[in-house]
């Protein structure tokens, strides 16, 4: 450590004494370099300007490299000192001769070295202490040019160099950080031009090259709304206020991404913006979600509009053509049952679809005694929701009827329904055998209008319900719900 001089005293002037009086009172008659009135003029003028200077400094004279130091250098000998003064610097530093003699040689032979934290372990306290320093040997030569001596100026780095190593780990650990983290970080200037941006950040915006991008304005990345909102963000960084948007961007790639945006002013010393940070996120999933939510609850809504509507229209109607309330309730409770049937349905698909397999399974799953008596065939198609309701409520209706009335209200007859796409049309037909005889109705009830009108119109298409004296024979024609999927 240097001793420094005390504020406003004259330079060169410390709080104790310390090597200045050491010279005065060492006998120097018993060291080789002889009493102190002897000296060579060069070796006075030396060592006078080294017990003037702050900075540790050390004189290896003559032959046996005589050790001179002053109160700096006291200081990096530790316990060693005041002993070393006025002896060989082979004695005091034996540790280190080996490593320090070629170039203390060279050095009196008249070359110069300087050396920036060279590591050194001393034991000048007893234990091996590792270290850096700084040391610059020179010759210093005599009235004819003769090197008698070597002026070592010298500093002890080890607090410098572990500050280095620090600051070093700390800029790997950061540097780590950023390559991490998905966001993208970014330093502005106060004229918002791009001066850093993160590893990870040039990730995630498919930059190759920043220095491409490097001073360009970092507004101009943003389009429409998004470009007005980074330019209110960055004048308020200017003013020290954060603040934060969201809105989309390309990526160097041109990928179209949605990000949410912080943007907060770099103070300075003076507590005054000098550079921007800005840290973008991409949230394009999280928006994708938000929109895709937004659309299921809209859907859900109107679902709930055509749900509801339907069954107040199974209800009025149901109940405006029942002969008594037993009939209108036990009526009204079957028909629901079909729909809240087809409902389950469309729920494994979020209200959006239904294989047409599943709905008429499930339309006459009640009235399906004996596996025989109820068949279908036909491709496996995909209805909507709408055409899935339909049909489901269709389908319980003809097997209501052929309970109560048709091919299964006898030990024998039968139902079987089929369907296909024939030039790019969807049919769906119902046919009743060994039942009995089949009398048409004096007047058409809910069911049959449910069945020819309503179920009709979800397919874009027509319904015709025939009461043949063989057995009740429905046909649907229409558009497609969806696309063959295998037979």
């Amino acid at each position: 450590m240097t001793r420094h001089a005390k504020l406003g005293a004259p330079v060169g002037q410390t709080d104790a004494p310390g090597m200045a009086d050491l010279f005065r009172r060492h006998d120097w008659g018993t060291t080789p370099l002889g009493r102190r009135d002897t000296w060579a003029p060069v070796l006075r003028t030396t060592v006078d300007l080294i017990l003037a200077s702050l900075h540790p400094m050390c004189l290896l004279w003559g032959p046996e490299r005589v050790l001179l130091y002053n109160d700096g250098y006291a200081e990096m000998l530790g316990t060693r000192h005041p002993h070393a003064l006025g002896r060989p610097t082979k004695a005091v530093w034996p540790e280190l001769w080996a490593e320090l003699a070629p170039l203390i040689e060279r050095t009196f032979r008249g070359e110069s070295f300087a050396f920036r934290d060279q590591p050194l372990t001393m034991t000048r306290n007893g234990f091996a202490e590792p270290g850096w320093y700084d040391f610059a040997y020179s010759p210093v030569r005599d009235e004819h040019g003769a090197v008698v001596g070597l002026l070592n100026v010298t500093s002890d780095s080890t607090a410098r160099r572990h500050a280095i190593e620090q600051m070093r780990e700390r800029e790997t650990f950061m540097r780590g950080v950023l390559a991490a983290s998905n966001d993208c970080i970014k330093v502005l200037d106060l004229d918002a031009k791009l001066t850093f941006m993160s590893e990870g950040g040039q990730k995630v915006m498919e930059v190759s090259d920043f220095n491409a991008i490097a001073g360009c304005p970092w507004p101009n990345f943003w389009e429409g709304v998004g470009n007005i909102a980074a330019k209110k963000a960055i004048a308020s960084a200017r003013a020290g206020v954060a603040s934060g948007f969201q809105g989309y961007a390309d990526t160097a790639k041109g990928t179209r991404r949605f990000w949410d945006v912080q943007v907060s002013p770099i103070l300075g010393p003076e507590g005054t913006p000098e550079r921007i940070l800005s840290i973008s996120r991409d949230i394009t999933d999280l928006k994708a979600a938000e929109e895709a939510r937004a659309v299921l609850a809209q859907e859900l809504a109107h679902r709930m509009k055509n749900s509801l509507a339907m069954v107040q229209a199974i209800v009025t109607q149901t109940l405006r053509q029942a002969k008594s309330t037993e009939e209108g309730r036990t009526a009204i409770s079957e028909r629901l049952s079909a729909l809240g049937r087809a409902q389950d349905i469309l729920t494994l698909s979020n209200f959006t679809e239904a294989n047409i397999h599943e709905v008429i399974a499930a339309a006459t799953a009640p009235h399906r005694v004996t596996e025989d008596r109820i068949t279908w065939s036909g491709p496996a198609l995909t209805l909507t929701s709408q055409q899935a309701l339909g049909l489901s409520l269709a389908t319980h209706e003809l097997a209501t009827n052929a309970a109560k009335y048709g091919a299964l209200s006898n030990d024998v007859g039968r139902v079987v329904m089929a369907w296909q796409i024939e030039a790019g049309a969807f049919s769906f037909e119902w046919n009743e055998t060994d039942g009995p005889p089949v009398v048409p109705p004096s007047s058409r009830g809910f069911g049959s209008k449910l069945i020819e009108r309503i179920v009709a119109s979800y397919f874009d298409g027509e319904g015709r319900l025939d009461f043949a004296p063989s057995g009740v024979r429905f046909r649907l024609t229409g558009a497609p719900g969806g696309i063959s999927v295998g037979e």
